[in-house]
């Protein structure tokens, strides 16, 4: 069963027309500079007063890491890849997303303000993000990689390039409602997306267009979906019904379980994109999950039985 408060949250993404900037490229254009304010880009002030939060500049863009107040970090340093199809600017819901782990883990969080289409593509951003996972892999021992989104696919691209360069894979890749696909071919997709409250097809294909740029929309730099997954994880996956890169997913758990990865697949009835990080019930369980998930990186020494 879906919560009443699920069922009102995706009515008020329908009523408010959140659907409508993926629903045509006219309409993402049109309305691009609401979602790229150069306000977006900073802490809110609440986020502040939870957490010691610090801002470093990585390849000319700012690199934002929260951290327990009391200046004590337990376990992983997470580096989190905000979602938005590579036009959105890290939005509150991130923010809050990473306070939530800061506070329920003792954890070090780091979200890089990476470069966003049309000003740049991904020859931009892709060494951006490497440079701040660099940073945040020098700062401890243990690390997680993880994105929501279109930050999944960096998160990924991250990944394939230290299996390359023969370097260790984080303790643990955590992808929700990864965007694996810049071109979104599987047909389900087009049926999902009568559906779907939040995302659109036509967009996302426009979105995905100009971070390519003219490279081949299959480099699976770009479209993790086409990568060799061999030596890559462990993975913790989780997705929607009602999110149309679900397809996708489903198919990349598949082949990356056949390509020897330990991969955590959650797939949740009824959920839209993103859900995770919205404050309704079921995005409230899916977060104790991957708490519970983050525990197990954590140093037995630190938390004790906790």
């Amino acid at each position: 069963m879906v919560s009443t408060k699920a069922q009102l949250y995706m009515a008020y993404l329908r009523a408010t027309g959140q659907k409508r900037f993926y629903d045509d490229a006219r309409t993402l254009h049109r309305r691009l500079h609401r979602h790229q304010k150069p306000s977006m880009a900073k802490p809110p002030r609440g986020i502040r007063r939870r957490c010691d939060v610090e801002r470093r500049e990585v390849e000319g863009f700012a690199c934002w890491t929260l951290r327990p107040r009391d200046g004590r970090v337990d376990g992983p340093h997470v580096l989190h890849l905000h979602g938005g199809g590579y036009v959105e600017e890290i939005e509150s819901h991130h923010w809050w997303f990473a306070a939530e782990l800061v506070t329920r883990l003792g954890c070090a969080v780091t979200l890089p303000i990476y470069p966003l289409v049309p000003r740049h593509d991904h020859t931009d951003t892709l060494p951006m993000v490497q440079a701040a996972y660099d940073l945040v892999a020098d700062d401890r021992e243990h690390h997680v990689l993880s994105g929501d989104s279109a930050g999944a696919a960096l998160a990924l691209a991250i990944a394939q390039r230290l299996r390359d360069e023969g370097r260790a894979q984080p303790d643990r890749l955590v992808l929700i409602s990864p965007w694996l696909d810049v071109g979104l071919e599987d047909p389900i997709s087009l049926v999902l997306d009568e559906h779907d409250p939040m995302l659109g097809i036509t967009g996302l294909r426009e979105a995905g267009r100009m971070y390519a740029d003219g490279a081949d929309p299959h480099d699976p730099r770009i479209s993790p979906l086409y990568a060799d997954l061999t030596g890559l994880g462990p993975f913790s996956l989780f997705i929607g019904t009602r999110d149309l890169l679900l397809p996708d997913a489903r198919r990349f758990a598949a082949q990356a379980r056949d390509a020897g990865a330990d991969v955590d697949f959650h797939e949740y009835r009824g959920m839209f994109h993103n859900w995770v990080m919205q404050n309704i019930p079921e995005g409230r369980e899916t977060l104790n999950h991957l708490e519970r998930i983050l525990r197990r990186e954590i140093p037995v020494h630190r938390l004790g039985n906790g």
